[in-house]
């Protein structure tokens, strides 16, 4: 069909059917363009702006490496220097009274390992308390201070009718080293 003979049975169709008829056909066009010119423009672009956001995403990411190593970084920052391992201690005795537990005179003692990043003050104290009020302690001094580690405890009881208990308490305090 030629184009001549397409415009001759568009008229003919719209002298039969009048104005619905071209109201269809503007309709019909019209979807025709806003495809061409208004949606596939923008499926384009929306494809070009997802394949950019992926290969920022990509460069953007850090290594494994990376981010072990802020990590570390970030582990040696939050550490206390080694100057505040007296009001580490301050608060752990605090801890002690506010609980009632009982503390001997303890053992402390600073150990550095050669060219470590990091001091490690290693505190023994023979304490005195019932057993909840141990637990008490304890919990709180880890909550308080985060680069406290309990290295080991013991109980021991004199008497099976005694509410108060002998613990042999040993932390770590990770320091920073200068």
């Amino acid at each position: 069909m030629t184009p001549q003979h397409v415009l001759a049975y568009l008229r003919f169709e719209l002298d039969r059917h009048g104005w619905p008829a071209a109201a269809g056909i503007a309709l019909i066009a019209g979807a025709i363009g806003l495809q061409f010119f208004g949606v596939q423009p923008t499926y384009s672009r929306t494809a070009e702006l997802r394949a950019e956001a992926i290969a920022q995403r990509q460069v953007q990411r850090p290594t494994q490496e990376d981010m072990a190593s802020r990590r570390l970084a970030m582990f040696y920052a939050n550490l206390p220097t080694s100057e505040g391992n007296l009001q580490a201690i301050e608060s752990l005795h605090q801890a002690a009274k506010k609980n009632d537990v009982a503390l001997a005179n303890g053992e402390y003692r600073l150990v550095r390992d050669g060219n470590a990043k990091l001091l490690r003050y290693q505190i023994t104290l023979p304490a005195r308390a019932n057993y909840p009020h141990l637990r008490d302690w304890l919990a709180e001094v880890m909550n308080a201070l985060p680069a406290v580690a309990l290295t080991d405890i013991s109980f021991q009881r004199d008497d099976i009718g005694k509410d108060s208990v002998e613990a042999n308490v040993r932390l770590t305090l990770f320091l920073r080293a200068p």
